[in-house]
């Protein structure tokens, strides 16, 4: 029979066969319903098949994120399993997770965002169940990978013309964010390569530069050497008489940089130009490879892409000729000559 404790809760018993289970509730009557249902059969599945409900489950998931993703991957993983839990009941068993459930988390993210948005609620669902098959022994039919995608517009992203990238440059107010940017140019790098970057990263002797990433499977750093241009090298080189730091790209502060959320927004309207960021920098650098015809081998080591296809999808059109960056580079074009660089800042 229930009964009411201090906090006002009731408390619920059930004793089946010597095992003995209690459980809270906010009424007299649910704590009544809940005694009535147990039964030893009942009991015996629950010991037969752990289950974890999907709130538990997700937070698991997310503590798990934290630790080994990056800080906008997991805010668009919480995204995503915020989204579920808005149509999946948060007690529910995950195992018993359906398809119908996981075709209707993505129609209702397309209903309030998008079919994009619901396609990558799809993706980040479909990956934490992937988890789930390891660390819960979920079972290996995927609900989330046998839904259907969501119709999607297709959104390109925004490649700058490269005489945009120049003005951006022209409009740095200081040396060593100019520096920065002929970085990410010669480099094809992401951004955050460049705040990771050492100066024992830059071999100044062999041109070579060490960049170091965790968009892997494993999720540990892992390293690659690339060649460096003569243009970036003699800017490196003045960039490091200057440099009282282990990092390459520092703080005004001169702390390591960890983020830049509105440089680029700012150069490009000093500039006057369509606003870019950073990462279209590294598609433009992979549009200019691919303009000099260098062949896609080439080019995926350049982006450090594990997978060709992913390369293919920054370029359309590929020539072969031989790897010869100092040439794709030097253009008499480009506006950025070394020889501007100025000592101070």
């Amino acid at each position: 029979m229930p009964y009411q404790e201090k906090n006002g809760k009731w408390r619920a018993t059930k004793m089946i066969a010597g095992k003995r289970k209690t459980k809270h509730f906010a009424t007299k009557a649910e704590a009544k319903k809940w005694e009535a249902r147990q039964s030893s059969e009942d009991w015996q599945k629950e010991e037969e098949t752990p289950t974890v409900c999907w709130i538990d489950f997700l937070t698991a998931c997310l503590d798990h994120a934290k630790e080994r993703f990056s800080t906008r991957t997991f805010n668009e993983k919480k995204l995503a399993f915020k989204r579920a839990l808005a149509v999946i009941p948060a007690r529910q068993a995950v195992e018993k997770t359906t398809v119908a459930q996981a075709m209707e988390i993505m129609r209702s993210v397309a209903r309030t965002s998008s079919g994009n948005a619901a396609n990558k609620a799809r993706k980040n669902l479909c990956a934490a169940w992937e988890w789930g098959k390891l660390m819960y022994g979920l079972s290996p039919v995927n609900p989330f990978k046998e839904a259907l995608r969501m119709p999607a517009d297709a959104t390109p992203r925004y490649v700058p013309p490269e005489e945009d990238f120049w003005k951006v440059y022209d409009a740095c107010e200081r040396q060593s964010d100019r520096v920065l940017l002929l970085f990410l140019l010669h480099t094809g790098a992401r951004i955050q390569e460049a705040f990771r970057l050492v100066w024992s990263d830059v071999d100044f002797e062999r041109r070579q530069i060490r960049l170091g990433t965790r968009k892997t499977a494993s999720r540990g750093m892992e390293y690659a050497w690339i060649p460096m241009t003569g243009e970036l090298m003699d800017a490196l080189e003045e960039h490091k008489i200057n440099s009282r730091t282990l990092n390459v790209f520092v703080s005004q502060a001169g702390k390591p940089m960890t983020h830049r959320q509105h440089f680029m927004k700012q150069a490009c309207e000093r500039a006057g130009v369509q606003p870019f960021g950073f990462h279209g920098i590294r598609h433009l650098t992979a549009t200019i490879l691919a303009h000099a015809g260098l062949d896609l081998p080439s080019v995926q080591a350049i982006l450090r892409h594990h997978n060709p296809t992913t390369t293919a999808r920054y370029i359309q059109s590929l020539g072969v000729q031989p790897n010869k960056l100092d040439v794709i580079f030097s253009d008499k074009k480009r506006s950025a000559k070394v020889s501007s660089f100025s000592a101070s800042e």
